[in-house]
């Protein structure tokens, strides 16, 4: 009897060794969305839903893709510098006219653009107005499904 709770504690001892190695180690370098989400639940992919209506197992929601990359790199800059100003606005802190700065920036990117300007945004500590966000997403899903039917 000893025996066996000796080696089921060897076994269960094991196994969180692994498992712990594996999330300081290997986690980080395979791109996995794991700190940032938790520490952030409303900026996580089922909170913001997704707009690509082909999310499965293997394939990843365009706002999955941002806050995977958000901190992996330096801001590119799509020629959207007056976007800084509204660093520390909240999703529902900006007027009209506002919004509409972030709309005509986000209709004049290139479609293969638009995955990276929200990883840019994400990373200069920006937050879209909610129905800036959504389209965003919209858009980004419909290039993915464009990309996927050529």
């Amino acid at each position: 009897m000893k025996l066996i709770i000796l080696l089921l504690t060897i076994l269960v001892a094991g196994g969180a060794l692994v498992w712990l190695i594996d999330r300081l180690f290997f986690s980080k370098r395979t791109g996995e969305i794991d700190d940032e989400t938790e520490e952030n639940p409303d900026s996580s992919p089922s909170k913001q839903g997704c707009a690509d209506e082909a999310c499965g197992i293997r394939s990843i929601c365009p706002s999955e893709q941002i806050l995977a990359g958000a901190c992996k790199q330096q801001p590119t800059y799509y020629e959207d510098e007056e976007l800084d100003a509204f660093t520390g606005r909240g999703e529902h802190d900006y007027t009209p006219e506002e919004e509409e700065l972030w709309r005509d920036i986000l209709y004049t990117l290139q479609p293969s653009d638009l995955l990276g300007w929200g990883q840019s945004v994400k990373h200069r500590g920006l937050v879209m107005p909610a129905a800036v966000r959504e389209e965003f997403l919209q858009l980004a899903g419909e290039h993915r499904h464009a990309g996927a039917i050529k």
